[in-house]
């Protein structure tokens, strides 16, 4: 605190801090100003890092879903509703016949499962592929770890693709 005398009347008190933004020194409301402006630049980039890193989970979340949901049509035996999670390819190169006959011939784990975890999820840079690493275990109590490969049509997800990398049969 500094105080300052005008003339020869009764001393003032003046509150002084200075601004090192900008070079100044500023009276106790000024003070208050800045206080409050640096609040809303804190708060405004606090904003800003939650929304992007909530903007990189939302892919994952989604993917995430689609897989799930994919593996409950299976289990209800809604063969229809788990064809809508295939992409267009794939719906290019099999009816929804072929696509049943393929996934419960094929990946039978999958077909019936019991329970699945996620491990790596991997996005393309363009944000339009990915890769989902999948512990799939099926009523048969045989765990399967699958690669999932992910499109982005439409602004959804869909399945591309399932490829078996480990068959772990249990002891």
């Amino acid at each position: 605190m500094v105080q300052f005398y005008e003339g020869m009347s009764h001393p003032r008190r003046y509150h002084f801090v200075v601004n090192f933004y900008r070079g100044l020194i500023m009276n106790k409301d000024k003070q208050k100003e800045g206080v409050i402006a640096l609040r809303l630049v804190v708060l405004s980039f606090v904003i800003f890092i939650s929304s992007s890193a909530h903007a990189t989970e939302l892919p994952i979340d989604s993917i995430k879903t689609l897989i799930q949901q994919q593996l409950k049509a299976f289990n209800a035996n809604d063969y229809e509703v788990a064809y809508r999670y295939a992409s267009r390819d794939i719906q290019s190169v099999l009816s929804r016949t072929e696509f049943e006959v393929m996934v419960r011939n094929g990946f039978p784990q999958i077909a019936q499962s019991r329970k699945s975890t996620f491990g790596r999820i991997v996005l393309s840079n363009d944000g339009t592929h990915a890769d989902a690493i999948v512990h799939v275990t099926g009523v048969d109590h045989v765990t399967v770890i699958v690669r999932y490969e992910l499109v982005r049509e439409e602004g959804e997800w869909k399945n591309n693709g399932v490829i078996i990398l480990e068959h772990i049969t249990p002891v």
